[in-house]
């Protein structure tokens, strides 16, 4: 977006990362079609979503009350409440927010959990790509688990630093992201901060046909020295590409070859549990963390 450059700290011992620095203001980082995709990339994308959501149904209860914060299409709260829970969302701006109430038919709200009441009234909260976005995790994690009855259920949708996909990529991974991506979890990582917060993981699941097997084709794009995340934003209709027409269609060309075996190595990691993004089920405790 910009041109400068951010590295990652890690640790050695979890896993953990933080992008550095963490910029004063986001605004400049987020392109005004940021998850805008074309007519094809949506149909595919809300397919999947709603896919997705109907598996957490099979294993929620019927109903309740449910906060998904950053909402971003609206898809997924749209399909909680058509599934029989009172549902509401949040996201960061007015127009993004707009957007997902219009989208999901629910309300949406700007801001962050400051805006519900520091009482435990949420039978479910949904994090679908956002705990990523914070810059502050542990606090937010302990903010949600106060809202949170005893028995309820944290849903995280998150980036595997991890993973092969990652392992393979380096600083070319689809998914670090910098510098939207504030932080970076492996699966001990997140496992933790849960546990400090108050939660308990229940489960944690690599399957994603949504973000794994594309996350294959643009690192691998990006690894090549093609223009980053291009494919990303000819998806969705980005006019700023400094890529000329050939390039574009050759990057295009070599992206179903580089599809098919993304999607057998996306196979291959979940098995293995190192695919690139991970669907973490998580129970509140009977006494949440600070």
């Amino acid at each position: 977006m910009t041109g400068e450059r951010f590295q990652i700290l890690q640790c050695r011992r979890c896993g953990f990362a933080m992008t550095d620095p963490v910029p004063v203001s986001m605004d400049p980082y987020y392109p005004a079609r940021y998850r805008r995709f074309n007519a094809l990339a949506a149909f595919v994308l809300r397919r999947l979503y709603l896919r997705r959501v109907d598996g957490w149904h099979a294993r929620l209860p019927n109903s309740g009350v449910a906060l998904e914060l950053g909402s971003g299409t609206g898809w997924m709260l749209r399909a909680l409440r058509e599934r029989g829970w009172l549902a509401l969302g949040s996201e960061r701006t007015v127009a993004a927010a707009a957007a997902a109430r219009d989208a999901a038919g629910a309300p949406v709200f700007v801001g962050d959990l400051r805006a519900i009441r520091d009482e435990p009234v949420l039978d479910l909260v949904v994090m679908f790509h956002v705990l990523e976005h914070l810059a502050d995790p542990l606090t937010a994690l302990a903010a949600v688990a106060r809202r949170v009855k005893p028995g309820g259920t944290l849903i995280l949708g998150i980036p595997n630093i991890a993973s092969w996909q990652a392992r393979f990529a380096g600083p070319f991974w689809m998914h670090l992201e910098v510098p939207r991506h504030l932080c970076h979890f492996s699966p001990d990582a997140v496992e933790r901060a849960l546990a400090t917060s108050g939660f308990r993981v229940t489960r944690i699941d690599f399957r994603s046909f949504e973000h794994d097997p594309f996350g294959w084709v643009q690192s691998t794009l990006d690894r090549l020295g093609f223009e980053q995340s291009l494919l990303v934003k000819v998806l969705a209709r980005m006019q700023d590409r400094r890529s000329d027409v050939l390039t574009t269609v050759v990057a295009t060309l070599l992206a179903i070859p580089l599809g098919a075996l993304g999607l057998v190595l996306a196979l291959a990691s979940w098995r293995a549990g190192a695919g690139a993004v991970m669907e973490v089920w998580a129970t509140r405790e009977d006494r949440p963390a600070g």
